[in-house]
This record gives structure tokens, sequence and C-alpha cells, in this order.
């Protein structure tokens, strides 16, 4: 099985080094995305794998021999490329600079065969450009150009492809085909592509395993769904990023992407608990993470969506069985959370008897000295089960002095505006 590998490789420009000791891998019959922000790496990486680059330590390894010791035209039998950018300076057809990418395998005294000329065709086919075969590459757009690069190196038939960003300049509909079409040869025909993408839902969704870069230097392998965890994206991109999970596919996707707000964390050390459920805290949850508050919640039951949500958030819980009521430990955990906290918020949860315990601990934080907050409706009409149990404890609640707001972001508005 053919494998591509970096061993501890440093590379940089005449400005400094790029990539600090990176180790990768790359085999026959798999998909990887390489993702990151802007200027981690990742095509400074693609270039010194297929050797475009340099290296400054460290070594890149091809089927157990180093990268270097093999000839120009052996590395294209074995590893096509897919740059980032490429001009178009002379005017070949599409066809033409396509047909370039089997000239590793022409025998230089016979030329092209009717075997290259049906690959090329089956190439220009499988990039949905087969259309364009005759134009000349001067007058394509960037998308169409895109896809002509894709071609070439899908003629070269090798067995592991780099792709720098290749659905840069795509359509919404070309991006999932081109990515479909990478898949699916990873799949079928055992063919190993290491990919650089910036659409991380893409990522997680069409690759088997993830390489997430951060200046330079490789933060965290694996499959996605342990890749993309808001701590990880949150090192790599500075940003609070809620994943959860795409219900059509069971892969990790991401909800909400928000700058981080470094002082705000460091200097608001108000600690908020979350009484949610059935979905109401997923939006309040998220706000008060990203605006630098402590957040617990609870008591939440497991498989129930706001469950979900805190365990992406990384939000400490007390949780419960799957539709079951509130019982004595789960309550007990959520008693402690609660003692840590210096407010309630409260989602516009239904209430009934299995739940009810969570008004009734509320109320035992406002005894405490706790505001209790509110948000979206405090009126339990509608949304009381319990034969007006729960409409009483609200309005002792605010006859104690909890607020009401209309969403979370108007109680978080209100705290910094006092600050």
């Amino acid at each position: 099985m053919m494998e591509l590998e970096a061993r501890g490789i440093s590379a940089g420009y005449g400005s400094g080094p790029i990539l600090h000791h990176v180790s990768l891998s790359l085999k026959e019959g798999e998909l990887v995305g390489l993702i990151g922000p802007n200027g981690c790496g990742k095509s400074t990486l693609l270039r010194c794998l297929s050797r475009v680059m340099r290296i400054d330590s460290g070594s890149v390894v091809l089927d157990g021999r180093n990268i270097a010791s093999w000839t120009p035209r052996e590395i294209a039998q074995r590893l096509a490329f897919v740059p980032q950018h490429e001009g178009a300076l002379f005017e070949f057809s599409v066809r033409d600079l396509v047909l370039m990418g089997r000239h590793p395998h022409v025998d230089r005294w016979k030329g092209e065969t009717d075997r290259d000329y049906r690959i090329v065709t089956q190439s220009l086919a499988d990039a949905d450009i087969l259309h364009l075969a005759e134009r000349p590459v001067t007058q394509l757009s960037g998308g169409e150009h895109r896809r002509v690069l894709l071609a070439r190196a899908l003629a070269q038939q090798t067995p592991l492809l780099l792709l720098d960003e290749p659905t840069a300049h795509l359509d919404v509909t070309h991006q999932a085909e081109l990515l479909t079409l990478v898949q699916r040869r990873s799949r079928a025909r055992g063919q190993g592509a290491l990919a650089a993408l910036h659409d991380l839902n893409q990522a997680a969704q069409y690759c088997d395993r993830l390489i997430l870069m951060c200046r330079g230097q490789v933060v965290s392998e694996g499959a996605p769904e342990t890749v993309l965890s808001s701590g990880n994206l949150r090192t790599a991109y500075a940003a609070d990023i809620q994943v959860g999970c795409n219900p059509g596919t069971g892969r990790p996707m991401l909800l909400s992407v928000h700058p981080t707000r470094e002082a705000a964390s460091q200097a608001f050390t108000h600690h908020v608990h979350v009484i949610c459920g059935g979905g109401t805290g997923i939006g309040a949850m998220g706000s008060l993470v990203r605006a630098g508050f402590q957040v617990t919640a609870g008591v939440l039951n497991r498989l129930d969506s706001d469950h979900a949500a805190a365990e992406a958030l990384a939000i400490e819980t007390a949780v419960e069985a799957p539709f079951s009521p509130i019982g004595p430990d789960a309550r007990e955990a959520c008693v402690k959370l609660v003692a840590r906290a210096n407010s309630v918020l409260i989602t516009p949860v239904p209430i009934g008897r299995g739940n009810l315990a969570m008004l009734e601990l509320a109320l035992e934080a406002q005894k405490l000295g706790k505001l209790v907050i509110f948000v979206g409706d405090a009126d339990p009409a509608g949304r009381d089960y319990t034969g007006g149990a729960a409409a009483s404890l609200i309005e002792r609640l605010m006859a104690g002095g909890a607020v009401a707001y209309a969403d979370t972001e108007d109680w978080i508005a209100s705290m910094f505006r006092g600050l």
C-alpha cells in the first residue's frame, strides 16, 4: 500500500519558518481533510509534500523512500498535486491541458495512445467540463479553471492525490460533486487524497480523518468527531464554535461561530446556572458561553437536545436518564452546581411533575440571595402541566425579585452595561 509521510518537517520562506516539526501520513484508500485558519501552513505543507518546495529539516517519505531520491517522473506517477493557484499563461485547450496529466505514463518514443485519450475524456466528464474540452483555458472562469486542474490530476491516475482548496471558486453544487467524486475514488479505487479545506462542515461530511493545524503545527488529528470539538476549534480559530450533530449523516456540524471575547472572559467571572430542556436552552447556553460567562445546566435528561448542546459547548451538567423524572441523585448533583452560581436563568421550558423540582431549586437559590432570571416568557400559561403548582412557584419567584427579559441577549447586554 502506497503511503506518503511527513516526518518532523520544518519549512518556510525568506521571512521565517512556516511549518514547525510537522508529522502526518496519507495512505491509499483514505480521504483526509487538512483544516485550520488562514496562514496556518496548509498550502506550504502540501507544497512540501509534493516536493514543489524544499524543506529545512525533517523528511518527506514516499512509499518508504525519501522523496528526494525519486525522479520527477517517478513522483508524478505516484502523486498528483492540484495547487491553489496556477495561471493560464498559454492558450492551450482544456483537453490539451488535461492531457498533460498523462505525460508521466506516456512512452516518449510512441506518444499518447488511444487509452490515454480515453482516460482524458473520462477525467473531463468526471470533473463536469467535457463541454469545455476545446475551449482555451485563458477563457475560463475561476471555478472552471479549478475543475480543469482537478481533471488533469485525475488523468494522472496516481495512487495518492494532494488537493489545495479544491472547492475554491466553485458553486455549492460543484463543491459537493467534486468532494463526492474524490470520496468515491477513494473508496472504490483505493486512491488516497489529502485535501486542504476551509469549510469544516464539508470536511466533517466527506473525510475519513481530519488534521487540524494552527501556527504551523498539527494540534489535533483523528476522526471528525474527535477533531471538531469546541476546545480544539477555539484553540485553532480563536472563536467560540458550537458543534452539534448533522441529523442526516451523524457527522459533526458547526452550528454557530463567534470570535472569542477574551477580555470579557478574563475580567468577567459571573457564573450562571441554566434551567432548561426540550431545546429551549440551546440559544441561551450558546449566548452565555460566547459572552464569557461560566455556565452550568440541569437537570437535563440524556438524549434531550439541550443536553446534546451542553455537551457540544463543554458545559458541566447534572443529568438524569432519558424520559425520566428528576431523581434524588440528579437533584443533589444540581444543588451543587447551583451553589457555585451567582444567578439562575430559566428558559420557557414546559414544567410537569417530573421537572417541577427545578423551580423548587430556583426558589431555594433565590432565598440564598442568588438572582433568578426568566428569559422568553415568565408566564406559565401553556407550559404548566402540574395543575397549578408550577404557576404558584413562578409567582413566588417573581414576588421574590426574579427578573424577566425578552431573551438571553437582552439580559447579557444589561449585565455588561453594569460593568
